[in-house]
């Protein structure tokens, strides 16, 4: 099938990060702007990564033809699971690309916002890319599809993209730094109700909340599962976080819902001062300092919020 060709002007140079948002309507606009983009990588000798829906790697796979075979593709489902996840991934990829002696790595990164939940996080991850990755030999293209998407997301997209992958690349209008937009939209708490089904003070350090929290996860069938050691481990460095920088009273809470373990530590501190932290991997350089990042990579939802004084970090983690 012959898709046409939308050619995308002023290519920028490989020596740091480029992030564009694209928006599209349609395989035909998809597969036209996106090819050219592919192509031009290609002759440069950059490495090519697709992680788009099914149905688009099917419509990139036809477009390309036999250059299809230079293209990594995956499906964004398995790739878009958690945000500090996926920039693992894309620290990986980049320094595996650029080992192999490419010069820079192309990326066509088609969010998987999913349910509304999620949205705002994911919508974070975008800017937060901008940071982390501000040096990186990438140029990263964000497909976002008008007809599918919620419209608060694609007016997002400009706020978290500095430009527009149509000629010319204009200036996005809107256009916030990730510090500002991470405190423009915060993180959604993970959701609990009811009263807690353990609550305690911390005074003691680590030690007592580790033993209070494996003995609820034991009275509920699931100690030594890897879930339940994940949960543990996280609450425990954000635990530890709160000893080393908190202040005031320190409180650990747990709610349970079916399968489905919230935790909650509390105390009078003011929380993280960079908004990044927990996004930025950590350096290898560097000792300590990975709590946040380890807590981001293991919960399916994980937030922090100062709130009348006081900081409240959360955690979700299914179970089974």
């Amino acid at each position: 099938m012959d898709y046409g060709a939308t050619e995308v002007d002023d290519s920028p140079g490989a020596a740091a990060l480029v992030h564009d948002a694209m928006f599209y309507a349609g395989d035909q606009q998809f597969a036209s702007t996106l090819v050219p983009f592919i192509h031009e990588g290609l002759r440069a000798g950059d490495a090519i990564v697709a992680a788009v829906t099914r149905a688009n790697i099917a419509v990139l796979r036809d477009a390309l033809g036999t250059d299809a075979a230079a293209v990594t593709f995956i499906d964004r489902d398995d790739w878009y699971v958690r945000p500090t996840t996926t920039v693992a991934g894309w620290e990986r990829m980049v320094t595996d690309a650029t080992g192999r002696g490419h010069p820079r790595v192309r990326v066509i990164g088609e969010v998987g916002f999913g349910p509304a939940p999620r949205q705002a996080g994911w919508s974070r991850y975008e800017a937060v890319l901008n940071e982390v990755f501000a040096d990186a030999p990438a140029w990263i293209v964000c497909p976002y599809d008008v007809r599918a998407l919620p419209a608060e997301l694609v007016s997002d997209a400009r706020r978290t993209h500095p430009t527009v992958f149509t000629p010319g690349r204009p200036a996005s209008t809107g256009y916030l730094s990730p510090a500002e937009f991470l405190s423009l939209v915060p993180e959604p708490m993970p959701a609990v109700s009811g009263p807690p089904v353990l609550a305690m003070e911390i005074t003691d350090g680590v030690a007592p909340a580790r033993h209070a929290l494996s003995a609820l996860l034991a009275a509920h069938g699931w100690a030594g599962s890897e879930r339940g050691d994940d949960l543990l481990l996280v609450m425990s460095e954000i635990v530890t976080n709160s000893v080393r920088h908190g202040r005031g009273p320190r409180c650990l809470r747990a709610w349970i819902d079916g399968d489905r373990v919230v935790c909650e530590v509390t105390d009078s501190g003011d929380g993280p001062a960079d908004p990044l932290t927990g996004y930025r991997p950590p350096s290898r350089a560097v000792t300590g300092g990975r709590g946040l990042w380890i807590t981001r990579q293991l919960c399916d939802a994980f937030a922090v919020a100062h709130r009348d004084g006081i900081t409240i970090a959360r955690m979700a983690l299914t179970l089974t």
